[in-house]
């Protein structure tokens, strides 16, 4: 008996040293990885958009976002941090060491959240696939809103539990200001701090206090609500423009497995996922870490909301909100093969992810291409979300102010474009002014000649003499003349000047 409770020590002790030798194997490479892409990953449309808005001043800011899609709290701590660094540049990065913080955070309140439970292990485990999910480094290196909000909405979590061991009223207080400061940050997290307070309170004996919370969390969320509701539809008209059961595949296979997908491969890593997560859901260790109910109730409460919008349902986006109490269950499973081989897989596509992370993306090969002909005295008129990026990428080569944006929608709203807003008539009127006021010297034309928007740009540059001299698949690069109309054919480029070469396309998501 002694020999068999000695050998039984002795496994348990090498299992410890395993797991934790793992933790800090997740550390390492998490956190590495998301300081690696935080500095090296170019800066795409969404990143843009935080920073142009962030600033503004604050009156123009809040303004900004009655005519856009989201809430304003990571927008105005982007502004916070942007204070000291008045003009873009390298400084700029401080929005994705934000999400960077937000996002290594995680790692010990999860660990805290598992030693209050009694599940001291799966708090562990769970912050090491946290620490390793794709999908989670991605979002926790990007200056966007996500990774903080997902923080706010697991600290909420943490505030919750902490109310049932210790009912008082602060505590309440506590998390219900955080689970309204989660959906101040991205309107997802409603769903998951949702979650969390109901779950409690169908369990707890304190129904009062988690009724407390709830309150005090919506009233956080409603001093935005009237912002809202207002705010145009058309602004996440782009998310539904897939299907929604291609777009459910894909969340699936984020939230079961931490991976961000592509449709085709969706169609398998779906069904993966799902079977997955229900394995480690129906096989999970006892009730003493009560993650799963949560997470069922958030996603319960999607249903409802797609009846509503369908653009909650975002591939990549709408299970970062979820990912660290799928990442509880998934460490809670009774078959410990089943967190193993999730974090095994998340470590080797990971690897296998950075690569392609850290190519330049369109815009930044299309900001390069331009900006020797921008010094040489030529404006750029973009049309559409170009318009914003190309603005942005050239101020940070010390030529700002040399981008016009077509059509003033664009301006109204930067962080989106419906191409079917604009009248035929404001559309011939503004290319017409655009090509018109060219100035003094060369212009360069940035458009889709599918679009309305190119359509009317293409018909105007016809007469003047422009000339086409690129293309890449969705779009096209013209190079009007100098001195606008009245100047005749367009000029040749500079003697001596490569010929302008356009990046490829690629398609990413908001």
């Amino acid at each position: 008996m002694e020999g068999d409770e000695g050998a039984r020590t002795t496994s348990e002790d090498a299992e410890e040293r395993t797991l934790r030798r793992a933790f800090v194997f997740a550390i390492l490479v998490g956190a590495g990885a998301r300081l690696f892409l935080a500095f090296a990953r170019p800066l795409w449309a969404d990143e843009v958009f935080t920073l142009t808005l962030a600033r503004r001043p604050l009156a123009d800011l809040l303004a900004a976002l009655r005519l856009d899609s989201g809430p304003p709290f990571h927008y105005l701590a982007a502004r916070l941090l942007l204070l000291p660094f008045p003009a873009p540049g390298a400084a700029d990065v401080v929005i994705r060491l934000l999400s960077v913080a937000a996002s290594l955070l995680h790692v010990p309140l999860m660990l805290r959240i598992g030693r209050r439970c009694g599940a001291a292990r799966t708090g562990l485990v769970a912050a090491a696939l946290f620490l390793l999910f794709p999908l989670a480094v991605a979002s926790g290196s990007e200056g966007r809103g996500y990774a903080l909000a997902s923080l706010l909405a697991l600290a909420t979590f943490e505030r919750i539990l902490e109310l049932e061991e210790a009912p008082r009223p602060r505590t309440a207080l506590a998390a219900g200001l955080l689970g309204g400061a989660a959906v101040l940050t991205h309107y997802l997290a409603a769903l998951p701090v949702a979650g969390v307070l109901v779950s409690a309170w169908a369990r707890s004996r304190r129904r009062r206090l988690v009724a407390l919370a709830g309150v005090v969390a919506a009233a956080t969320a409603a001093a935005w609500l009237p912002v809202a509701l207002g705010q145009p539809r058309d602004s996440m008209a782009w998310s539904e423009a897939r299907p929604l059961g291609e777009r459910a595949l894909q969340s699936a296979a984020n939230l079961g497995l931490g991976l961000p997908v592509e449709p085709g491969p969706a169609r398998y890593a779906g069904p993966l996922a799902l079977v997955v997560l229900g394995l480690a859901i129906v096989g999970g260790r006892g009730a003493r870490l009560p993650a799963a109910a949560p997470l069922l109730i958030g996603l319960g409460l999607l249903l409802p909301l797609l009846a509503f919008s369908g653009s909650a349902l975002l591939p990549d986006r709408t299970a970062l909100a979820f990912l660290p109490l799928a990442a509880f269950v998934l460490a809670r499973a009774r078959w410990g093969e089943v967190a193993l081989a999730s974090g095994a897989a998340s470590a080797v596509v990971l690897a296998l992810s950075l690569p392609a992370w850290v190519r330049p993306t369109p815009a930044s090969e299309l900001a390069a291409a331009l900006g020797p002909k921008v010094r040489g005295g030529a404006r750029v008129v973009a049309a559409e979300l170009w318009g914003p990026e190309l603005d942005y990428r050239l101020a940070r080569e010390g030529l700002a102010g040399r981008v016009t944006l077509f059509p003033s929608d664009v301006a109204l709203h930067p962080g989106w474009y419906s191409d079917a807003a604009p009248s035929e008539e404001r559309l011939r009127a503004e290319a017409s002014q655009a090509v018109d006021g060219a100035g003094g010297g060369p212009s360069l034309y940035v458009f889709s000649p599918a679009t309305r928007a190119g359509r009317a740009l293409l018909a105007s540059l016809g007469p003047v003499g422009a000339r086409r001299i690129a293309a890449a698949g969705v779009f096209e690069i013209w190079l009007g003349p100098a001195g606008g109309p009245s100047a005749g054919r367009a000029a040749p480029p500079p003697r001596g000047e490569p010929p302008l070469s356009a990046p490829a396309p690629s398609v990413g998501s908001r």
